[in-house]
């Protein structure tokens, strides 16, 4: 059912986005200066503002939804995993391939009973992430219109805009990351720890080794098969170099700004 909710969702965004560049190809095609109005840039500023509502909107839909719904959709980190059949189990007929290191390292799970610690780092996360992605499209829609406007040029609101995009980019980029680490940590945590269990069969230190089956495996009283809890972060830092990217063209946004009054002074 969650994966329906998500389908239906993205396909009416893509309607949506279908629908806006259909009427921006209409009212381009009718208006009477469609000739110095170039398509990438009024389809990309009209694209970029829809964008940023509709990513306005999904995110305060996903924090109220992190912080307040019964069930919690979250990647969570485990230790290092790979389901065994069990002791008593023999396979006539499995894989043709031995599967002799990894396994699995995290699980998109869907949570119940999820903790308040755990939801308020999940929801900054999600805050945080939307917050940056809704600063690119609102400067990718300012720099199109100022390209649009008459005489656009370099200007130093434009400039200052792709200055802060870019460090917006590069903080935040890192900061959800880590957010999402460590509500995903937590939710590990509560979802995966299990700090006790009973068994009337279960082998003691000195049965254990009698069993081929068990041989070569440590006791650990504790151990249940079960997959166990982990700290996990794993950071990209492709949002540090978007970041000296746009602060790269944001040097030269001033460079022409400098030129152009120049220029405008000599005339």
């Amino acid at each position: 059912m969650f994966i329906g909710r998500i389908a239906v969702i993205a396909l009416a965004l893509l309607a949506i986005a279908a629908l806006l560049v259909a009427v921006v190809l209409l009212a381009r095609r009718r208006g009477p200066d469609s000739e110095s109005r170039p398509l990438v840039l009024v389809v990309g500023r009209f694209v970029a503002a829809a964008y940023a509502c509709i990513t306005l909107i999904v995110t305060l839909v996903t924090v109220i939804t992190t912080l307040a719904a019964e069930q919690v959709a979250v990647t969570i980190p485990v230790r290092e995993f790979w389901p065994e059949p069990y002791p008593w189990i023999v396979l006539l007929d499995g894989p043709t391939a031995d599967v002799t290191g990894g396994g699995f390292r995290s699980a998109d799970v869907v949570l119940a009973g999820l903790g308040i610690d755990a939801r308020a780092f999940l929801a900054a996360g999600h805050a945080v992430q939307g917050a940056t992605f809704i600063v690119i499209a609102i400067t990718i829609a300012l720099l199109c219109q100022r390209l649009l406007a008459d005489g656009g040029g370099f200007a130093t609101p434009l400039t200052r805009a792709v200055t802060l995009t870019g460090a917006t980019v590069a903080a935040g980029g890192i900061v959800w990351q880590v957010l999402f680490a460590i509500g995903g940590s937590i939710a590990s945590e509560q979802a995966l720890r299990v700090s006790g269990w009973t068994s009337e069969n279960a082998p003691g230190p000195d049965q254990q080794g009698l069993d081929p089956q068990w041989e070569g495996t440590p006791y650990d009283p504790l151990a249940t098969g079960l997959p166990e809890p982990t700290i996990f972060a794993q950071l990209d830092f492709w949002p540090i170099l978007l970041g000296l990217a746009l602060a790269a063209v944001a040097f030269a946004f001033r460079r022409g700004e400098r030129l152009q009054r120049d220029t405008e002074g000599l005339v």
